[in-house]
C-alpha cells in the first residue's frame, strides 16, 4: 500500500509539472520537446537511499530481458537511461524511434557512454517474448552491454506507460497505434526529458543526458 501511494504521488507530481500525455489527435512531430526538469539539478542519491517519489523505479513489476534473465527497473539505477516503448512487429514508427535513439547514442561523447543505458520495453506482451527480443536486438546490432530489451506482462507495460504518458491501443491484427516518445531518466529514474515525435532533434537528448551526468 505504501509503495502504491508513492507511485500515485509521483504521478500527481508529474501532472503538476504540466507534462501531458499525448492524445490521438495530436500530431507526431518533433516540435513538442519536453523541458529538462529540476531533478537534473540535484546530485544523484546513493543506491542505498530511498527512491524519490517521482521515480519510475518505484514500479516493482517483474521483467525478462532479451537473454531471458529476470530483471527489475531498479537495475538501471545509477545510470542515465534513455528509453522508449515499442513493439518488434511495428513497421513504421518504432524503427524511427530506434533510429532516433541510436542517433542520440552516436552523438553522446564516448566518455559519457559508460554511464548511459538504452532501454526498449515492448508493449506487445503476447508476441515479443525474450527470444523474439533477442533476435530483434541482433538484427538491429544493439550491443547487450548497453542495450536492454524487456518483456513484461500487460499490467507491467500499462504501469510504465501510465507513468511515462505513453498511449497505445491494440488493433484486431495484434498491432498497436501508440505515442512516439523517447524518455531520458536521471540516475534515480526520474523523468529528465521527453522527446515526442519522429525525427526529433537528437542534440536535445544528448544535452539532457549531459545535464543529468553533470548536475549543477
Amino acid at each position: 500500500m505504501h509503495r502504491s501511494l508513492l507511485i500515485l504521488l509521483g504521478l500527481l507530481t508529474l501532472a503538476a509539472c504540466n507534462r501531458h500525455a499525448p492524445s490521438a489527435s495530436q500530431p507526431q512531430t518533433a516540435s513538442r520537446i519536453g523541458r529538462v526538469l529540476p531533478c537534473c539539478a540535484q546530485a544523484a542519491h546513493p543506491a542505498s537511499a530511498p527512491l524519490p517519489d517521482t521515480s519510475l523505479y518505484l514500479l516493482d513489476s517483474p521483467w525478462r530481458d532479451q537473454a531471458n534473465r529476470p530483471r527489475a527497473l531498479t537495475d538501471f539505477r545509477g545510470h542515465v537511461t534513455v528509453m522508449a516503448l515499442i513493439f518488434t512487429h511495428c513497421a513504421y514508427a518504432c524503427p524511427r524511434i530506434l533510429a532516433d535513439m541510436r542517433a542520440i547514442e552516436a552523438q553522446t561523447p564516448p566518455d559519457d557512454l559508460a554511464d548511459v543505458r538504452w532501454l526498449l520495453i515492448s508493449m506487445d506482451s503476447e508476441r515479443d517474448t525474450p527470444d523474439v527480443l533477442a533476435a530483434y536486438a541482433q538484427e538491429n546490432h544493439l550491443p547487450s552491454d548497453r542495450w536492454t530489451l524487456l518483456h513484461g506482462d500487460a499490467a507491467a507495460v500499462r504501469s510504465v506507460a501510465a507513468v511515462l504518458g505513453v498511449r497505445y491501443k491494440q488493433d484486431a491484427q495484434g498491432n498497436f497505434s501508440h505515442s512516439s516518445l523517447i524518455t531520458v531518466l536521471d540516475t534515480d529514474g526520474r523523468i529528465a526529458k521527453q522527446l515526442e515525435g519522429l525525427g526529433v532533434p537528437t542534440a536535445t537528448g544528448v544535452q539532457a543526458i549531459q545535464a543529468c551526468l553533470r548536475p549543477q
